[in-house]
């Protein structure tokens, strides 16, 4: 019975295979098999890296008493969320409507048809507290299912016409429009997150997510000159200052973990997914050029403040991109190109027992072991927290960044833990190669290998777009799978509009990088097909083009995710791509109508984010910078009479602020003078002769 998933691409669905429960895959045999025997279904829907869906696997699918009950009077199915993230986005919406929250793992009770009618999160094998024990849930459900089907039914009936309603709700989200000019609306997001910055960083109370996309969006201000980028600059300094030092980042591997459970970023949950690294490897990137570019006009403390940011984000960026590197590569057996893997796991074994954070943690003996072979450190450098879930057991992370003669200390420290950490078994690796996921590392690498001058990084670019494309695009039907695993794609499941979009932004960051090579063209393949997603009457973009006859039976297909989550919306996602396309055709001049329609639509697809500016930027920030990108005065530079070091400066900071730029050989003026010319659409400003003055053009008058 287990065959089912032990050929899967998902790890997670491999996990399960050994157990006696009858498991099935999510797809239409599964839910044929309930019509036919006349009982509910019982989706579980979960991830590899995610520590309590191991929890129940073993308390409860482990248990043959519970697989006997699962397997009489249910069809049991098993479902990775990354493999089919609208499946897990439709029944965790039907989760939360029943029950005010949701999480992982997900335990839902479907009709043979798919529509939910009860839903929880993870149930413990004996009773606790309120919860009831998952063995009293299954009894119940099916109790029910005996005695009281209407009832279950109008569940149902009433449940998909609320969800029905949300993804209506969804869609006018998408057609607001702002009351205010978009110049307008983008100063009340930078207001909102300079004024909502906490002093120990980040925007909220914990647990602690890094507001990536909102940093990225913010660092467009802090080169404005003046106060308001002082402030700008501030705030985004002290959320990345917490970020580069605290617990989230992983000192002695590099990349970083999700996110951080307490106020002060000192201790991580420790699950390292690709999606999380790749927006944090591009932040760094764009970081170390940006806090360097606001170094050049500060002075004193703030530029001191700025210049070891800049230095702390360059080393971070190249730490991460060496942990993907190590870590992250996957390829089909026997060679050829190597794309990412998806995630790493949190839980690793210690003394027999699988423990959340094992690798990364340190007890005081092998810390003061660590410090003992060390001159002393100097006071107040390192900070060490203990894991409150696992006692006597510390995270390390800094408390300030070390000082110039510091560095050999805290490096020394680094490698003696390290050493500690090598004979350790490490986390498990889920091996699944997802396409959006792999678009993200890909521009983020191609970015930070153009702006820390690093080749190698482009070149693991250009593998992992090679080795993506080869097993998910699929040249008869034109359509790209969302999943593969061994170099094996599931053509059957496709990519959502997330992947459509991220893996082309991915493919003409390659473009721009490598140039004359055939990313343009597959880039545009991805687009012309992600040009679908967008419903044709009402102009609102989903995630699919059509849902399947289960998910369609409780909700609309409905728009696509307008809000950034630990990935960007992937509307804003697309209508980046198109602006990226249709500004690099301007800067070629290659305009067509096409990209002129193009560019527009980008426009259409964003303008929700200028109504949401003053309420929620931080959930609109990538269709923020799209409009930024749309609005700015500047969108693409020609340049000419640059010496080497000038056209290097520039290119890194055009690359940070997605400016497209130009050589031009033979530039009018007098030989030998700097001539940089900012253009927006078919209009170039006059010339200006310095770097200072033309970053002043950057910005409204």
């Amino acid at each position: 019975m287990a065959q089912r998933l032990s050929g899967s691409s998902s790890q997670y669905l491999r996990q399960h295979a050994h157990q006696l429960v009858d498991w099935f895959p999510y797809g239409d045999q599964a839910f044929e098999q309930a019509r036919l025997r006349d009982v509910p279904v019982m989706l579980s829907i979960g991830y590899s890296a995610c520590h309590w869906c191991h929890v129940m696997s073993h308390e409860s699918f482990d248990d043959p008493a519970i697989a006997q009950l699962l397997n009489e009077h249910f069809v049991a199915i098993k479902v990775d969320r990354e493999e089919h993230p609208l499946v897990d986005d439709t029944y965790m919406m039907a989760t939360q409507a029943l029950t005010g929250a949701g999480g992982w793992p997900m335990t839902i009770f479907a009709l043979p048809d798919g529509r939910a009618f009860h839903a929880g999160t993870y149930y413990p094998a004996v009773p606790r507290g309120k919860t009831p024990s998952f063995t009293q849930v299954l009894n119940a459900v099916n109790e029910a299912w005996e005695t009281k089907r209407d009832g279950l039914a109008e569940q149902a009936d009433m449940l998909a016409g609320h969800l029905a309603e949300l993804g209506a709700r969804q869609g006018a989200l998408l057609s607001l429009h702002s009351a205010l000019p978009a110049q307008q609306s983008q100063e009340a997001a930078v207001t909102h997150w300079i004024s909502a910055t906490r002093p120990e960083g980040g925007t909220t109370p914990a647990p602690k997510f890094p507001p990536t996309w909102a940093l990225k969006t913010l660092w467009r201000s802090a080169l404005a000159g003046g106060s308001r980028g002082d402030e700008a600059f501030n705030a985004a300094a002290t959320t990345l200052e917490a970020i580069l030092r605290g617990g989230l980042q992983d000192h002695l591997g590099g990349g970083f973990a999700r996110y951080c459970v307490d106020e002060h970023w000192s201790v991580p949950h420790f699950e390292k997914m690709l999606y999380d690294n790749a927006g944090l490897l591009s932040l760094c990137a764009r970081s170390a050029v940006l806090a360097g570019e606001y170094a050049h006009g500060a002075a004193g403390a703030q530029q001191q403040r700025a210049e070891a940011l800049a230095a702390a984000a360059r080393a971070a960026a190249l730490d991460t991109a060496e942990f993907l590197r190590r870590e992250m590569r996957v390829g089909a057996d026997g060679g050829g190109p190597q794309a990412l893997a998806s995630s790493l796991d949190a839980d690793s074994p210690r003394e027999g027992k699988s423990i959340e954070g094992a690798y990364y943690t340190f007890s005081r003996a092998e810390l003061n072991a660590a410090l003992d072979g060390l001159d002393a450190l100097p006071p107040n450098l390192v900070r060490l927290a203990e894991v409150a879930e696992d006692p006597g057991r510390y995270c390390l992370s800094l408390a300030r960044f070390p000082h110039a003669g510091e560095e050999p200390l805290w490096n020394q420290l680094k490698q003696e833990l390290g050493l500690v950490r090598a004979t350790r078994q490490r986390p498990g690796r889920d091996a699944k190669v997802i396409a959006g996921w792999n678009g993200l590392a890909i521009e983020a690498l191609c970015e930070a290998g153009a702006l820390l001058d690093a080749p190698e990084l482009l070149e693991m670019a250009e593998e992992a777009a090679t080795a993506v494309w080869q097993a998910h695009w699929d040249p008869e039907t034109r359509r790209l799978a969302r999943v593969s695993f061994d170099g094996k794609a599931e053509h059957s499941n496709e990519g959502t509009l997330q992947d459509y979009a991220a893996l082309a932004l991915g493919l003409l960051a390659l473009d721009s990088a490598r140039g004359n090579g055939p990313w343009a063209a597959r880039a545009d393949a991805l687009l012309g097909r992600a040009g679908d997603f967008v419903d044709p009457g009402t102009g609102v973009p989903r995630d699919a083009v059509q849902l399947d006859a289960r998910l369609s039976a409780q909700r609309a297909a409905g728009a696509a995710t307008v809000l950034d989550d630990a990935i960007p919306a992937a509307g804003a996602l697309y209508a980046m791509a198109l602006a990226r396309r249709a500004v690099t055709a301007l800067a070629d001049g290659a305009w067509t109508d096409a990209q002129a329609a193009g560019l527009e639509r980008a426009g259409e697809l964003t303008v929700h984010a200028l109504a949401l500016a003053t309420e929620v930027p931080t959930q609109v920030a990538t269709a923020l910078e799209v409009q930024a990108v749309l609005n700015a005065p500047v969108q693409y530079v020609t340049v000419g009479g640059a010496q080497p070091d000038q056209l290097a400066r520039l290119r890194r900071l055009g690359r940070s602020m997605r400016l497209e730029l130009r050589e031009e050989k033979d530039a009018a003026g007098p030989a030998g003078t700097l001539r940089i010319q900012g253009c927006r659409k078919e209009l170039c400003q006059a010339p200006v002769d310095s770097l200072e003055r033309f970053v002043q053009t950057l910005h409204h008058h």
